[in-house]
């Protein structure tokens, strides 16, 4: 089966992929936290925010519609978690009403922020997975010290999703040669069966590959061929990175004081 790698424009000779994934994920956490922390009351500042991740595109060589196509992919998710925000009563009562449907100021305000705010962080998290390489990547969070079971699951999970995805795929074309004619109500009945058969595998081959690595005296720690190196070039970025951070964060303080 075909699949689409998250890391596969990791080969560049841009600014961006060739900074150290330490630096990277020092740029991400920090980022998120700033989008975290700044009051619900500064939605410009989210505009001063979004160029960092745009330069980062433009700097990478990798073109925006790959990264929005990525996007589209991953946002549907949030949208569908929070679009009930809006319609959720509050003290100040609806600002626009359409029969039995009524729009609330602090729900509607809510929705905005933590849409432009996921928006943001996950369009930061692609650039980063589509410009690094997945080992280096781990290799990163081993030396930022995180704690090895995490580097663990989230190795195997790379490397075992894609066989789960074959496993779908194989049962659903298996579904759609053999279950034409069938009502919606028998179509789900034997959708339902699948995933519960898709489980079942998914939970063997993890119990022959938990036995295969004990056998093979698996230590836990995952070693990797690349080695980080941290140059004079990433300190450079990291300090022009928070020079630029830190002007959203003094405009609030400004406003503080």
């Amino acid at each position: 089966m075909k699949h689409e790698f998250i890391d596969h424009h990791r080969s560049g000779t841009s600014l961006v992929h060739l900074a150290d994934p330490r630096l990277k994920l020092i740029i991400l956490i920090s980022y998120i936290l700033t989008v975290v922390i700044i009051p619900d009351k500064y939605l410009r500042v989210y505009a001063v925010l979004a160029v960092i991740p745009l330069l980062m595109v433009l700097i990478s060589g990798v073109s925006l519609w790959h990264y929005i196509q990525k996007l589209s992919k991953l946002y549907p998710m949030i949208f569908f978690i929070t679009f009930i925000l809006p319609f959720i009563p509050d003290e100040g009562g609806p600002i626009y009403s359409l029969g039995w449907i009524h729009l609330y100021r602090t729900g509607l305000d809510n929705f905005v922020l933590i849409n432009i705010k996921s928006v943001l962080v996950i369009f930061m998290s692609i650039i980063l997975t589509t410009t690094t390489d997945f080992n280096l990547l781990l290799k990163a969070l081993e030396k930022l010290r995180i704690p090895q079971i995490v580097i663990i699951i989230l190795a195997f999970m790379y490397r075992y999703i894609f066989l789960l995805i074959d496993e779908a795929e194989r049962n659903f074309l298996a579904y759609q040669s053999r279950h034409i004619k069938l009502s919606l109500v028998q179509k789900l009945k034997t959708l339902t069966k699948q995933i519960v058969v898709i489980f079942l595998r998914t939970f063997e081959r993890g119990e022959r590959v938990y036995l295969a690595m004990e056998a093979r005296a698996f230590t836990g720690r995952i070693f990797t061929l690349g080695q980080l190196h941290w140059k004079l070039r990433d300190t450079a970025i990291l300090f022009c990175y928070l020079v630029f951070l830190s002007l959203p964060l003094l405009f609030i303080t400004r406003m503080f004081f």
